[in-house]
């Protein structure tokens, strides 16, 4: 079986180096938002470049906190793509906000510019642009459309280690966001986010807002209602002793990801692979689009490989944002319906691509007589 993720092919080393981390942290009894943590934090901002970095608890906490702080809650408006992971939109409204759902690119499966541009009103207060699978959302353009009254809030829970024309994505927008679940380009051992920002008192206001609203000075006094979303320490042990594998591992799944590439356009027209907007790219999952995706599935099922739908249906289209659904999205169902994504994995090795290669060539064959 050549599974989706596959965590003990990616790091080999884990229990024991689990086994350290947890050993060196009941030795120091310290457990939540200590000195593991500040450490990860300078090491991420040094990495990215940014002035500040602010470990919470999950990628989508990072973006809640990001618009609560940036002051964005009832009566604005924040403009997202209707074909995404339900994170972003879901910020949206635990901050108070309302979504207003945009289709995307089919080629891109992203928000492009001139779409932002068309939905912008006047109680547009926030943009929140996901880069998508291996996608890089341009950023640049989108700005370049927004009023200046307009925040552009980056994630880029699945981009770690992507740029765009040179520079880190996570850093392209007013804040941007990083993801550390597991499967994620830099993952933990849980879950676990960042808010990262060149905002002075945006930032400051994050750290307050993600424990209980204190300001790290005076425990027990809390000047703004905010919330438990810390990051634990055992976590940031972890990060702060891979983030320097990152670009080791990157640099093995472009490497894979551009194998599929040859695979999919050798395929003719069965197929459609996702147009990137970077080479500089975070393969952080390899998704095709196929009109087939059933027989796909099933075909390479069959061959012990193992995939998976992102997404199975729009937002707009689930129960959870029917009071926010506007029209169609006809380029969001239409990638519901097709996308499907391979494993993608560092620790795969050239023997287990060759098998999803050979796999989605003997489809190619079957389907075009």
């Amino acid at each position: 079986m050549i599974q989706y993720q596959d965590f003990q092919r990616r790091y080999p080393h884990a229990p024991q180096q689990i086994l350290d981390v947890l050993v060196g942290q009941v030795s120091q009894g310290d457990f939540i938002l200590k000195q593991n943590v500040q450490d990860f934090e300078l090491a991420l901002a040094n990495e990215v470049g940014t002035r500040h970095v602010v470990c919470v608890s999950s990628a989508t906490s990072a973006m809640t906190l990001s618009l609560i702080a940036a002051g964005i809650g009832a009566g604005d408006e924040v403009i997202t793509p209707a074909f995404c992971y339900v994170s972003a939109a879901s910020a949206i409204v635990r901050a108070g906000a309302t979504p207003v759902f945009v289709d995307v690119h089919p080629g891109t499966c992203m928000l492009d510019a001139q779409a932002v541009a068309e939905a912008v009103t006047a109680k547009t207060r926030a943009v929140l642009v996901a880069h998508l699978f291996s996608g890089v959302a341009d950023i640049d353009a989108i700005r370049g459309v927004l009023p200046d009254r307009v925040l552009l809030l980056e994630d880029s829970a699945t981009a770690f280690g992507a740029r765009l024309r040179g520079r880190r994505c996570g850093t392209l927008g007013d804040v941007g966001v990083y993801s550390f679940f597991p499967a994620k380009p830099l993952g933990g051992l849980g879950d676990g986010g960042a808010v990262v920002t060149n905002d002075d008192q945006l930032a400051h206001t994050v750290r307050m807002l993600r424990n209980h609203g204190q300001d790290g000075k005076r425990r027990f006094y809390h000047q703004l209602l905010g919330m438990n979303s810390r990051m634990d320490e055992v976590n940031a042990a972890w990060l702060l002793r891979h983030l320097p594998d990152n670009a080791v591992q990157l640099a093995r799944k472009q490497a894979i990801a551009r194998r599929y590439d040859q695979a999919i356009e050798a395929a003719g027209p069965l197929f459609a692979g996702q147009e990137r907007g970077s080479a500089n790219f975070s393969p952080h999952a390899y998704v095709l689009r196929c009109a087939q995706r059933e027989q796909l599935n099933h075909h390479l099922s069959a061959r012990g490989i193992a995939t998976k739908v992102h997404f199975s249906a729009p937002l707009p289209a689930q129960p959870a944002f029917a009071a926010w659904s506007q029209g169609s999205y006809p380029v969001a169902a239409m990638l519901a319906r097709q996308c499907l994504a391979l494993p993608l994995c560092p620790g795969m090795n050239d023997k287990q691509v060759s098998l999803v290669v050979a796999a989605l060539e003997a489809f190619s064959h079957a389907y075009a007589a």
